[in-house]
């Protein structure tokens, strides 16, 4: 079993990495092969809206640290998404990865009973956390969810509120459901 996580955190030890991590080192531990990614330390360009993975290809013309992680998204079974909202939206970072995935769907999407180019079956966890103590923001995660869906993951997800602040409650309590989530996904 492959696993591949997409960390779109500015920080390597801030909130989503570390509840990613967690779940990344449970999988570890029940066999699976993994692969981490950090956005803000790879050197990748947004999409360019050239389309040339509509006319030409069936993949992104770029060429840059991208291309591996576009390359995973199709060969591995699960994928971890993980984010801060800043803003009330994703990273930058995030945002232009994400761009990128539009290189995935076929040009016939609107019509074809299988609109892209990721095999089914997959499994995907969204992480996203925010500062704020209230439980708002979650259009984000329900956002980008549906376009995990759409890519046909099978998604659960993983929201962490109220962590500008130290709130070791909430984040034991992340770090529990990513290790739950990670068995439960390597299990079945």
């Amino acid at each position: 079993m492959k696993v591949s996580a997409i960390l779109g955190s500015p920080r390597k030890e801030g909130v989503t990495s570390t509840i990613a991590k967690t779940f990344m080192a449970q999988a570890k531990e029940m066999g699976a092969e993994t692969n981490i990614y950090f956005l803000n330390y790879m050197d990748f360009q947004g999409c360019q809206g050239c389309q040339v993975c509509k006319t030409k290809k069936e993949s992104c013309i770029l060429k840059d640290d991208l291309t591996p992680v576009l390359e995973d998204l199709q060969a591995s079974d699960i994928i971890v998404f993980a984010t801060p909202v800043y803003f009330w939206d994703v990273t930058g970072q995030f945002k232009s990865f994400f761009d990128r995935t539009w290189s995935l769907v076929k040009p016939d999407y609107k019509t074809n009973p299988s609109p892209v180019r990721i095999p089914k079956g997959k499994k995907a966890l969204l992480i996203t956390s925010q500062g704020d103590v209230e439980e708002k923001h979650h259009e984000v995660s329900k956002k980008y969810a549906g376009f995990l869906s759409m890519y046909g993951f099978d998604t659960q997800t993983i929201r962490a509120f109220g962590m500008a602040e130290v709130h070791k409650d909430n984040m034991d309590f992340c770090l529990t459901q990513a290790k739950k989530i990670a068995d439960d996904m390597l299990k079945k």
